[in-house]
């Protein structure tokens, strides 16, 4: 009897090992790990828009060239995930750079509000507020605000945070944290973006209400900030999303009319779909059509030709409307002729 053949690819098969999972390093007390890219997960509803283009290619041959300089910051869940808090572009241009693995610092026991108050403090330290887009402005400004009213173990946070990312100059940044201390109002949060209170004010209702597709258009200039503040008290995302729809498929622009109108509409609610789109189009806004005859303004070469400087205007009335009156009333004598 034969014996069966065995093929080289059977002992190839037999030989194959199953990868390792990929673990997470325990966690470092003030200290940097390395981590893998696929353990890692992006900040939920992350607000910050990304590297892309020549912002993302010189990253990326930046990483290509040193390396990740600056460690990511990562939040340990109690659900064991690990999601960036600081270092999505880094994360991305790695990858696209190359490397597998970077550089971390993880935090744990952060609650999601503690999370939140870190991405903002820590892409306000990576550029300025003006070069922000208007809704990373509004997000920004809306959570600041909400952690300013809230103090405490928070300040303590980002403290932390600053000791750990900027070990060598931390005494040289002025955090949320430290202009908590002295003041919790509008005006010092106001005074520290250089913004007026009115503007700030907008600021934070539009992070709060305004819904991402109204905020798309915000951010492409597509209206201002006093628009995008009265859209904001349109709280139903669905009409929110309705206008933005019309005015991505025809082109609509809203300006400081329309959107009161479609706030008032709202309000009484009357806003449906059919009076969005007679607002956007202009229709809700155009006068309507007088019956009455246009004023006519007599011309004064007219006026004096006619009448001494010495009548008054009452005088100079009466006798037009007598002359119109005989020359209206020969008409229709001519007409019946």
């Amino acid at each position: 009897m034969a014996k069966p053949r065995v093929l080289v690819e059977d002992f190839a098969d037999m030989l194959k090992f199953e990868p390792e999972p990929k673990i997470a390093p325990t966690p470092v007390q003030g200290g940097i790990v390395e981590m893998d890219f696929d353990l890692m997960e992006s900040f939920p509803n992350h607000k910050f828009k990304l590297y892309q283009g020549k912002q993302f290619d010189d990253m990326t041959d930046s990483i290509r060239l040193y390396g990740i300089l600056q460690p990511l910051l990562l939040w340990h869940t109690e659900d064991d995930r690990y999601i960036i808090l600081s270092g999505h572009n880094r994360r991305n241009c790695g990858k696209a750079a190359g490397l597998t693995k970077g550089p971390v610092i993880i935090k744990e026991n952060l609650t999601y509000e503690d999370a939140v108050l870190i991405v903002i403090e820590t892409n306000l330290r990576q550029r300025s507020f003006s070069d922000m887009s208007q809704s990373e402005r509004a997000y920004c400004l809306f959570e600041h605000y909400k952690a300013m009213k809230s103090q405490g173990r928070r300040n303590d946070l980002i403290l932390e945070i600053e000791r750990l990312m900027n070990p060598q100059d931390s005494e040289a940044f002025t955090t949320s944290a430290e202009i908590s201390k002295s003041s919790g109002s509008r005006s010092k949060l106001a005074e520290q973006y250089t913004l007026t209170e009115d503007m700030l004010a907008k600021y934070i209702r539009v992070g709060e209400y305004l819904d991402t597709p109204l905020m798309e258009k915000f951010d492409d200039n597509q209206f201002t900030i006093s628009v995008a503040n009265t859209l904001s008290f349109i709280l139903d995302k669905e009409k929110q999303q309705t206008v933005a729809s019309f005015m991505e498929s025809d082109n609509y622009k809203v300006d400081g009319t329309k959107a009161d109108l479609l706030r008032s509409y709202y309000e009484n609610n009357k806003l449906t779909d059919t009076t969005i789109v007679q607002i956007l189009t202009g229709e809700k806004t155009r006068k309507p059509k007088s019956n009455k005859p246009q004023p006519v303004k007599i011309k004064p070469a007219v006026i004096s030709k006619y009448f001494t400087p010495q009548q008054t205007q009452k005088e100079i009335e009466d006798v037009i409307d007598k002359a119109l009156a005989l020359y209206f009333e020969n008409q229709g004598s001519e007409v019946t002729a």
